[in-house]
Formats: C-alpha cells, structure tokens, sequence
C-alpha cells in the first residue's frame, strides 16, 4: 500500500510539472518564431517541428523555407553528393533526387535553415526538463522505469498541445506543416506520424505520408 501511495504521488507531481511547464514551452516557442520570421524574411515557411533526444531532456524548435530547402537540395544534386547518395539509396530514388522531383530533406529537421538559438528560452525549458528527469533517478529501478515512460509520453503530449494551442493562436498558419521529432531512436517516425496526423489537415498529412513511405520505405539500415 505505501508502494502504491509513493507511486500515485510521484505520478502526480509529473502532471503538475507539466501543466506548470507547458505556459512556459508556448512563450518560448512564440518568441522563437518572432525571432525566426525576422531572419527568414520573405521566405516561405513551410514547416516547423519541435525536436528533442530519446530521454526527452532537449527541446529546440526547427524551421525550415520553401527556399532554403531548394538551396539544401541543390547540394544533394551535386556528382560528389549522389555519388554517396548512391551507396545508402536505389538509383530510381537517386535519380529522383538528382532532377528534383524527391527532396532528402523535406522534413528532416536536421537539415533545416532556421532555429531558436543557443541562448534561446527553450534552452531553459531543457534545463528544467533535464533537472526533473533526473530527479526521477532517485526512484528504486521498477519506480523509476514506470515514471520515465510517464515522463516522456506526457513530454510528448505536452508539446503536440503546445503546437496545437499556438496554431490556434496563429503563431503557426495554416500552411505551415507541424510535428514533434525525435532525434536517434527507434520511436522517432512513430512519435512524427501520431503528431503529424494530429496537428495538420489531412491534405498535409497524406504529403506526408507519400513522402515517409518512399524515403523510410526505400532507406537502408
């Protein structure tokens, strides 16, 4: 019984963590895009993603313009470039990329232009999401296994609520393609695909999906 209070009690302190966090995620990520739109000026922003790291301890805001990613792709259209592109992809999607009809790049938020900055207030938001999630280290090892898989799916529907409040507010028009990313784990397209459906038309999110299954589908391990 006291096993299950504890449990019930720590389990409640990550709700209340959350709610507290999210106000604090939605200014930060505001501000970000204030701060974006100025540096991408006329460009044609066309998708926007909140990206962090399999503990859920990181968080940044990518942006990426219709612009920049044609520059991005130009370098993928380079000989040396498909050259490499050759080794990893089958020559029918190397010589889609090489005329321009499949960009590598659309929606990796890795290669994108634009991002908060390094001094940005996500970066605090990641240092209280680093100091809570390690405060959870002082649980015994089944405890802690329970509150971390907790940790991380409230972080997740913390943030796809944050894009959706502030799509509703219009810091995030209609156009714009929104998700979570997950950088360097198996959860990773999961995690883009539920937030993808959620927050976009089913217009964008059937791009999308024409788009993940050629590039996850042709991709090699």
């Amino acid at each position: 019984m006291k096993d299950s209070t504890i449990k019930t009690d720590e389990q409640t302190k990550l709700e209340q963590f959350f709610l507290g966090l999210k106000p604090a995620i939605e200014n930060a990520v505001r501000h970000a895009m204030e701060e974006i739109r100025q540096e991408t000026g006329t460009e044609h922003i066309y998708s926007a993603a909140l990206v962090t790291d399999s503990d859920c301890v990181t968080l940044f805001l990518a942006v990426n313009t219709e612009e920049a990613l044609a520059e991005r792709d130009k370098e993928d259209q380079t000989k040396e470039r498909l050259a490499e592109l050759r080794e990893y992809w089958p020559e029918e999607l190397v010589e889609q990329v090489a005329d321009g009809s499949f960009s590598l790049n659309r929606y990796i938020p890795d290669e994108w232009a634009y991002s908060d900055g390094t001094d940005s207030e996500l970066n605090q938001v990641s240092r209280q999401l680093y100091d809570q999630d390690d405060k959870l280290s002082d649980a015994d090892d089944d405890l802690y296994d329970e509150l971390h898989e907790q940790f991380q799916e409230q972080f997740v529907e913390t943030v796809t609520g944050v894009f959706g409040a502030l799509r509703a507010e219009g810091v995030f028009g209609p156009e714009i393609f929104c998700f979570v990313s997950m950088s360097d784990d198996e959860r990773a397209q999961e995690i883009t695909d539920i937030s993808a459906q959620q927050l976009n038309t089913p217009e964008q999110y059937e791009q999308y999906q024409t788009w993940s299954e050629i590039f996850f589908g042709e991709s090699y391990d």
